[in-house]
């Protein structure tokens, strides 16, 4: 069972992406069901991809990301929580061998799950702010856990020599196939739609939803540097705003900044292969130390050159992927403008950059690494844990088994036209290809015995 801590209904973040994605890795060893608060776009998803999904609400505990004084207690009194007996029959209900809560913050799945004795996988995928009071987080994970898997080594540092429990590093992916560097239609569809000429450069912000920490407000202070010296430079903005107050803000900036038509605000793509092909440029502006950067690794697979801010998990994928060169201190729009303003002068650097990005994603983050990197995963679990794992050993074997045993739809289908074939030529059934050689046999010499009683009747008329 997978506890998703969310279930956004207007757009899915990176962190249900990747659980959705890690989800579908699993279930050629597991038999996967998706848990999630309520109904939304990651459970309208994972059911097209026919993984089982139950709703079930919780609470999360925020406490676990930007620690108080009191995190202990009210990790506690989770167990007394309305929803707690809920979550502790469906886990019941179900009877998984593993529960996995994902993100820090979704507290109570992982204590339901250890009080009823069922081992819990605890996916870490964000940094933590530093407190007087981490060392209670690090408490809580210890009690109610029994693996960590980690997104980054930015995101395992807190934990590295902190806990007892073994740490799996496991950074995400993205579907290389359809983030695809090269699709000139669709990117020339989608410009149309955002008033984008050929000759404009576009620079591209994306975010599911927009508050102060996602940094707008210093990509348009980036931007209004870079207007005075790029003409033909155009800003797409695409998110939702999760903070109005800011986003207002950030509106009146663009507003009052005399260059509001060289900006465009989207509020939401279904499609954000659409989004990431019509821009030029990807600008990743985190203020808060990200576990990862899934917006970053995207826009290079769709081949497009990236500059952000050295953000935790962020810098450390950019580095991996030999774009440290792109990376400037958070905060520093300046810097930014300045990266920015070198591609833009250079075209020849900015293709090579996005080409070679996409080869570099895809060789370190792509989905043929990514199950090299599950299948590893699993073979450490077996390892360590060899009782959690037998229900994923035998359903490897049975499915096996199946495949080998049952002919795959093509060759039935083949084999019927070439039954069909074979009856319409000869006007007659086709003989049974099970009936044994014996009795095939007995069959002939019935049918030579009626033969010759026609013969004979026939000879006596005559």
């Amino acid at each position: 069972m997978l506890f998703s801590h969310v279930s956004n209904t207007a757009s899915i973040t990176g962190a249900e992406k990747l659980l959705l994605l890690f989800c579908l890795q699993l279930t050629s060893y597991f038999e996967c069901i998706l848990v999630a608060p309520h109904e939304g776009k990651l459970t309208a998803y994972a059911r097209k991809q026919g993984i089982t999904v139950r709703i079930q609400p919780y609470p999360l505990l925020y406490g676990m990301y930007k620690p108080g004084k009191r995190l202990e207690h009210e990790a506690e009194e989770l167990r007394n929580h309305p929803d707690f007996t809920s979550v502790v029959r469906c886990i019941q209900e179900t009877a998984p061998d593993i529960v996995l809560t994902n993100t820090i913050v979704n507290t109570l799945p992982a204590i339901a799950a250890k009080t009823l004795g069922i081992p819990v996988l605890w996916k870490i995928t964000e940094i933590m702010k530093i407190t007087e009071y981490t060392a209670s987080v690090v408490s809580v994970v210890e009690k109610y856990s029994d693996c960590l898997i980690a997104i980054s080594e930015a995101s395992a540092r807190i934990f590295r020599g902190a806990v007892s429990r073994p740490i799996i590093l496991l950074p995400p992916s993205a579907d290389d196939k359809l983030l695809c560097p090269s699709q000139m239609l669709i990117r020339t569809k989608y410009r149309e739609v955002l008033h984008l000429k050929d000759s404009h450069s576009c620079v591209g912000y994306i975010s599911s939803f927009i508050h102060p920490e996602k940094g707008l407000l210093e990509f348009i202070r980036m931007a209004r540097i870079l207007v005075e010296f790029h003409p033909r430079c155009r800003f797409v903005i695409i998110g939702k705003p999760a903070d109005q107050v800011y986003y207002d803000r950030c509106v009146a900036v663009v507003n009052t900044s005399g260059y509001r038509t060289r900006f465009r605000f989207v509020p939401f793509v279904e499609s954000v292969h659409s989004a990431y092909s019509a821009m030029d440029i990807l600008v990743v502006t985190s203020m808060i130390k990200e576990g990862f950067g899934m917006t970053a690794l995207e826009g290079m697979l769709c081949g497009k050159p990236v500059v952000s801010f050295d953000s935790g998990g962020l810098g450390e994928m950019m580095r991996n992927t030999g774009n440290g060169y792109f990376v400037v201190p958070v905060g520093d729009h300046a810097a930014l403008a300045a990266k920015v303003s070198e591609l833009l002068n250079t075209p020849l650097l900015m293709e090579n950059t996005g080409a070679q990005s996409a080869i570099a994603a895809k060789a370190m983050y792509g989905m043929d690494a990514y199950r090299e990197k599950i299948h590893a995963f699993m073979h450490e679990l077996q390892q360590n844990y060899p009782d959690w794992m037998s229900g994923a050993i035998s359903r490897q074997v049975s499915a096996s088994k199946e495949s080998m045993s049952t002919p795959s739809p093509k060759r039935i289908h083949a084999q019927a036209k070439r039954k069909g074939r074979r009856k319409r030529k000869h006007g007659k059934p086709i003989r049974s290809l099970s009936a044994s050689p014996a009795s095939r046999r007995k069959k002939r010499k019935a049918g030579a015995g009626r033969r010759l009683k026609r013969r004979s009747k026939s000879t006596r008329r005559k």
